[in-house]
């Protein structure tokens, strides 16, 4: 019963922007929060994979994790993703970020009941502007944990103000089998040698996370995902 009533006050709920009331529905009108990760299980938000700023260099590197994307293959592969993630691009891109952040702590608020979000299963940071509204967003949203792994050391290093204590930031190794990122929370995909670090075991439980939440946990520095 609680649970109905916290559905039913959400489905109802107004947020202000502009000075205009928009309604719930209008809330997708600045991004779409993904709810149909099967691998995670949790909220997610993409946006083209091939306007990866480092990761579009990379893809065209043999030995690099992009050089394989798995998520530039599904853009190819299935019309409906591609626009849908062209279309999240353009609406950050043409949004007010204040009304930005608050459609996204709004969608994430009403729809991650496993407390966990991932940014980024495709695409990645596109400017220091951007990753300062996801910080926002995190902190409107301080009962979810928030994951956003990236190749965008260069936006990393600018930012300048504190990372929200419910948002870890992973920086991923530019190679395949590469040396461990100087940052405080890393990444690599590893291929035919022992892992470094925390090993996902996603592939041993059909590809799916399940209890496991390490890319969230901050006392995990560095996780070693096996290549797909």
């Amino acid at each position: 019963m609680v649970l109905l009533a916290h559905l039913a006050v959400l489905s109802i709920m107004l947020m202000k922007s502009k000075g205009k009331i928009m309604l719930v529905k209008d809330a997708k009108n600045f991004g779409v929060i993904s709810t149909k990760n099967t691998k995670m299980g949790s909220t997610t938000f993409a946006i083209d994979a091939f306007a990866c700023k480092v990761g579009s260099k990379l893809a065209k590197i043999e030995g690099t994790p992009c050089f394989t994307c798995y998520a530039r293959k599904i853009q190819k592969l299935r019309p409906s993703v591609d626009q849908g993630w062209k279309a999240n691009l353009a609406k950050w891109e043409q949004s007010d970020p204040k009304d930005w952040i608050k459609a996204m702590a709004f969608q994430i608020n009403r729809y991650c009941f496993d407390g966990f979000h991932r940014w980024f299963d495709s695409g990645d940071l596109q400017s220091v502007e951007m990753l300062d509204a996801i910080c926002q967003v995190a902190k409107a949203t301080p009962q979810i944990k928030h994951w956003l792994p990236t190749q965008e050391r260069g936006i990393v290093k600018q930012y300048s103000k504190a990372i929200p204590d419910n948002l870890i930031i992973r920086v991923s190794a530019s190679m395949v089998n590469g040396d461990k990122p100087s940052f405080d929370h890393t990444s690599q995909v590893f291929y035919k040698v022992d892992p470094k670090g925390f090993e996902c075991g996603a592939s041993k439980r059909g590809n799916a996370c399940g209890p496991c939440k390490a890319c969230w946990d901050k006392s995990i520095d560095f996780i070693s995902y096996p290549k797909h």
